[in-house]
């Protein structure tokens, strides 16, 4: 969660090295990274920031944030990420806001996260998969795609997949190769 100035700048490069954004690029036409920023800045302002002044622009950023929402596709509350949060692609990822997550998740389109879902740090969210209530995920796992999780992933650096999923392997976050 951020809770200084430094934090926030801490949050967004990592976010933009996870989102491999290269600032020379025109950024208008990457809608998922204006996101990023924008939820970035309202988590900013909402956790460090209070008096009117602050008020005036967190509501202004809530609008901007809903704006691009609806353009986007995407519905990530405040406060449920950690830092380095990659979106290969944007469009209909809804995330609960009782829901929390660790640092460096990968969260692909057509996802589903219920409410009260706990997650560790490197969790990767396949295309398609669903997180039922209340559902603990540990570190380093792989979520597979149109996979539904109901009930918790309690080890680390696993695959899971299927409808209900279960472990189908032993190499998940850490293990996976590299481009």
């Amino acid at each position: 969660m951020i809770q200084s100035k430094d934090d926030f700048y801490n949050y967004i490069l990592a976010d933009r090295i996870a989102n491999k954004i290269d600032l020379s690029f025109h950024m208008k036409f990457l809608i998922t990274w204006r996101y990023l920023i924008c939820l970035r800045k309202v988590e900013y302002v909402n956790n460090c920031k209070h008096g009117f002044g602050a008020n005036l622009l967190k509501m202004y950023l809530k609008i901007k944030l809903y704006r691009l929402s609806v353009k986007s596709g995407l519905t990530i509350p405040i406060n449920t990420f950690g830092k380095g949060l990659y979106i290969p692609h944007h469009g209909a990822i809804v995330v609960n806001s009782s829901a929390k997550f660790g640092d460096d998740c990968v969260i692909q389109n057509g996802v589903n996260i219920s409410s009260d879902v706990v997650g560790g740090n490197h969790v990767y969210l396949g295309a398609g998969s669903k997180v039922m209530i209340g559902v603990k995920i540990a570190n380093d796992v792989i979520i597979g795609a149109n996979s539904v999780v109901t009930h918790d992933v309690s080890e680390d650096n696993v695959v899971v997949a299927g409808a209900p999923a279960k472990i189908v392997s032993y190499h998940g976050f850490n293990g996976r190769k590299k481009i």
